[in-house]
């Protein structure tokens, strides 16, 4: 029974990342936000998007598939959307900080409840012009370079020439 413990280890180190990295979450860190018995509710938020991984705790298997997750913050309805291995959802015009998660999982022909919180990262501040240009490295700056070369060719060039004798 030890042996299975340390498989049942292994596989949510493997699986869960590998999730992630479907769903275009990779360097995004998994949250445990709530768990029973059977289930285990995972959340992986990057940006301006979450996705809610259920995971039966048993044998480590995701529950997907339409309908079979339902959620709501602080008693409003999330719009989920099954992406394959998860469900996710936008965090636009949801409150930053701490939330109040309900989640209803359709499991083995019974709705299970799972509440926990969440908490919602504050949004990034607008990037000024500089901050893009350091951002994005030396790509930009050459951008940057090549615009002024080009104006300065320009301005040469609408030079009048200098009146010959």
């Amino acid at each position: 029974m030890g042996n299975m413990g340390n498989r049942g280890r292994l596989l949510r180190t493997l699986i869960l990342p590998a999730l992630m990295l479907l769903s275009g979450l990779a360097h995004a860190a998994a949250v445990q936000v709530a768990r029973s018995a059977q289930l285990r509710l995972d959340a992986v938020i990057h940006g301006k998007r979450a996705v809610l991984y259920a995971v039966r705790r048993d044998d480590h298997t995701p529950i997907v598939g339409a309908g079979r997750v339902t959620a709501d913050i602080n008693g409003h309805p999330l719009p989920l959307r099954p992406d394959g291995t998860g469900y996710a959802f936008s965090l636009a015009g949801l409150p930053p900080g701490r939330q109040s998660l309900q989640v209803v999982v359709a499991h083995n022909g019974i709705h299970e409840l799972l509440s926990g919180t969440i908490t919602l990262p504050k949004p990034a501040p607008a990037a000024s012009a500089f901050a893009l240009l350091e951002q994005h490295g030396y790509g930009a700056w050459w951008v940057l370079n090549l615009v002024v070369l080009l104006l300065a060719a320009r301005l040469i060039m609408r030079r009048k020439p200098p009146p010959s004798d």
